[in-house]
């Protein structure tokens, strides 16, 4: 299984908590909740990287059955619009940090802009598992050697 597999559990379960995080700061105005949501959100948008970057990888790999290559494709732009809007967002955040901005009323674009990103990262990931799950794009190409039974013959 290519390394793509795994690197989007990654990029799911981080940029997805990230999100969640920051919603549970906004809610509670606790700083603890502030710090861990950044760090979840840098880690996710590294890996976001990684998954587009290994993504294309596998592409190259994996057997892509015939009239699939247009949902190959649309996961692929929908990664790469996922990937941009999670770094714009990790680039506002900081910014936020830097000058303050979580305390104006400014801080409800970033809001609006986290829910937008997650929405994306939702559909890539749905084509995601739509590929392996209904179309069984997953299998990588290599040569088909038999099998062999076991046996004492040899």
């Amino acid at each position: 299984m290519p390394l793509h597999s795994y690197i989007v559990q990654l990029v799911i379960f981080g940029l997805a908590i990230a999100v969640v995080t920051d919603f549970l700061q906004l809610i509670t105005g606790k700083e603890k909740f502030r710090s861990l949501a950044t760090w979840l959100l840098l880690i996710g948008t590294t890996a976001a990287i990684a998954a587009v970057i290994t993504g294309n990888q596998a592409r190259e790999i994996v057997e892509i059955p015939s009239g699939v290559e247009a949902l190959v494709d649309a996961h692929r732009q929908s990664g790469l619009l996922t990937m941009w809007v999670f770094i714009a967002l990790t680039a506002i955040r900081f910014a936020f940090h830097i000058f303050g901005l979580f305390k104006k009323p400014l801080k409800w674009g970033y809001y609006l802009l986290a829910i937008v990103a997650l929405i994306f990262l939702f559909r890539t990931g749905t084509l995601g598992a739509n590929l392996v799950n209904e179309h069984g794009v997953s299998v990588k190409k290599s040569e088909q050697k038999p099998i062999k039974k076991p046996g004492f013959d040899e």
